[in-house]
């Protein structure tokens, strides 16, 4: 009886030793190719993995991130750019397949700028610019056909918003429009062009956005930017879900980080662990009553990570 008692007892020690701790599961994020977004996501994922919880980036565009959000494939959303993506996330939300978790950035927007000494001179909306049109070359600097604001900005030109109804816009790539800009701006010349923030522009270029008119809400808008997450997050992974709830940053700082990666070409990772390295308070506010996938506090582990 003895040896049968000691056989089984070994027997359950073999098997807890063979049997695999369970793999927590992964944290699915999609990631469409914008670089902030990119950052951002990469500023989760490091802060998430110093916490034990293993994560996923998806790179896949908003269309296929939102159905993904509803059929399980994708759990989390950082990019949820609002109103400009509404035609795709109301419909969900009407239906309570997915959840807005925060607003991760409220101080978005979108609009045309000009430099500001064009804007010191005295053009300060939409309703300005055909004042000057021949300064202006009856000409909008804009990005490229086929994106939405190129396609709005038709909008306004062809129903003649703020007299601009003469007026033509070049569509060209992000990179190449802002080149164009940055020449004109050096030689002083006046020059109007599709702007938004977050963005590096708004760190290196001296610009001033102009207030919309009557007509021009499709084009000039305040925006925001939502965490929309799959509805079951919160009991999944409760934890993750709170930290995502928590999570806010603002335009200027994510402008640095489209910046760093963007424009300077510093990888996203190194981006990432250099902002987080240095504003401990800010994670501090992010991981307020979340814990480690151990039971620790999380805090205290994004410290550990960084001794």
């Amino acid at each position: 009886m003895k040896k049968l008692t000691m056989y089984l007892i070994v027997s359950a020690l073999l098997l807890v030793v063979a049997t695999p701790a369970l793999a927590l599961e992964k944290v699915r994020f999609g990631v469409p190719p914008w670089p902030g977004v990119e950052v951002k996501t990469e500023v989760v994922h490091q802060i998430l993995d110093a916490l034990g919880y293993p994560m996923q980036k998806l790179e896949i565009g908003p269309p296929i991130i939102y159905k993904g959000l509803v059929s399980d494939e994708v759990d989390a959303f950082l990019g949820g750019w609002i109103p400009q993506q509404n035609p795709m996330l109301d419909p969900l939300l009407e239906k309570k397949a997915v959840e807005v978790a925060q607003t991760n950035l409220d101080t978005a927007r979108i609009s045309l700028c000009v430099p500001r000494y064009v804007s010191e001179a005295g053009v300060k909306t939409f309703a300005d610019l055909n004042k000057h049109a021949d300064q202006f070359k009856h000409t909008v600097y804009n990005i490229e056909a086929g994106s939405g604001m190129n396609t709005n900005m038709g909008e306004i030109i062809a129903n003649n918003v703020a007299g601009l109804g003469d007026w033509k816009q070049t569509g060209a790539t992000v990179a190449a429009m802002l080149t164009q800009v940055k020449s004109m701006m050096k030689d002083h010349e006046w020059v109007v062009f599709g702007c938004w923030k977050p963005h590096w522009m708004n760190v290196t270029l001296d610009m001033v956005y102009l207030d919309g008119v009557p007509g021009t809400e499709k084009f000039a808008s305040d925006s925001k930017v939502y965490t929309v997450v799959s509805v079951d997050l919160k009991d999944r992974h409760p934890q993750v879900y709170r930290f995502l709830k928590n999570m806010k940053v603002d335009a200027k700082t994510q402008s640095q980080w489209i910046m760093d990666y963007a424009n300077r070409k510093i990888p996203a990772d190194k981006v990432a662990a250099d902002w987080i390295a240095t504003h401990n308070d800010t994670i501090a506010t992010w991981l307020d009553g979340v814990q480690a996938a151990d039971g620790t506090d999380a805090m205290e582990k994004i410290k550990e990570k960084q001794k």
